[in-house]
């Protein structure tokens, strides 16, 4: 279906007119800082991090080679471009491949933190474009039919205040002209990851998604957003929650990898 072009009003004009004043303003009195290296910045621009923080972590992109299924990356180069690894050949995970834009350290590890737990929302926006630039060069938009978030508990987003996922899965859903899903639940409250062996973290997210309504995602392939993959234990749960309720194929994207 074609979409409607969108033209800003004089409205909208106006606001960004004030909008820009008032920005430069604030600047001017109250100077904010880059919440990772506290560079001086401008508030509009950089959503709370500066240009050459930002640069550092684009800088910290992954490369292949890397598992043909989990996507994680190889430190040499293999003769076999399908190659997968250890992990995957004795434990294949249900979802058919997972991509990472970067390495889950340095800039790039703080880029996410402060949007996760500083309250940034604003920079989810930018972030997206560094989804949208690991899933082009994988995929593309005609090989799915929604993208969804690795949902949080009930509980756990009230305490937050946003779920980080459901922010990056919006923005990229925009990027890349595609529908989103919202039946995906996370119906237990897990133990957070962090801290936990291999078989803990399955352990402890076994069970913790469903999509109690499966009509709309039966037959659809599904791209699955989040922001950093460790073990892929939590996006395995969430992605056979998916095809359980009849997904035919289910992909994962995520902007970080953690690599132990």
């Amino acid at each position: 279906m074609q979409r409607t072009p969108y033209f800003p009003t004089t409205r909208d004009l106006e606001d960004s007119v004030f909008r820009q004043i008032l920005d430069g303003l604030l600047n001017l009195v109250y100077p904010e800082n880059c919440l990772i290296c506290s560079a001086a910045i401008t508030r509009q621009r950089d959503c709370g991090i500066c240009a050459h923080c930002w640069n550092k972590a684009v800088t910290l992109r992954i490369d292949p080679p890397w598992c043909a299924s989990c996507g994680l990356p190889f430190h040499h180069l293999l003769e076999d471009s399908e190659s997968l690894c250890a992990n995957c050949i004795l434990n294949p995970p249900p979802f058919s491949s997972a991509r990472s834009f970067g390495y889950y350290t340095g800039e790039l590890s703080s880029v996410i933190q402060v949007m996760k737990f500083l309250g940034r929302r604003s920079l989810a926006e930018q972030v997206s474009s560094l989804l949208a630039a690991a899933f082009y060069r994988t995929w593309s938009r005609e090989e799915f039919d929604y993208v969804v978030a690795v949902p949080l508990h009930p509980r756990r987003k009230r305490e937050r205040g946003y779920n980080q996922s459901e922010l990056l899965a919006q923005h990229l859903a925009r990027r890349i002209a595609l529908p989103l899903y919202h039946g995906l639940k996370r119906i237990r409250s897990t133990n957070p990851q962090v801290g936990l062996s291999n078989s803990e973290r399955i352990d402890n997210v076994q069970g913790a998604f469903r999509c109690p309504d499966s009509r709309q995602v039966s037959g659809k392939r599904v791209l699955m957003v989040d922001d950093v993959m460790t073990t892929g234990a939590t996006v395995a749960s969430a992605a056979q929650a998916l095809l359980e309720a009849g997904a035919v194929r289910v992909c994962v994207l995520t902007v970080a990898r953690a690599v132990r």
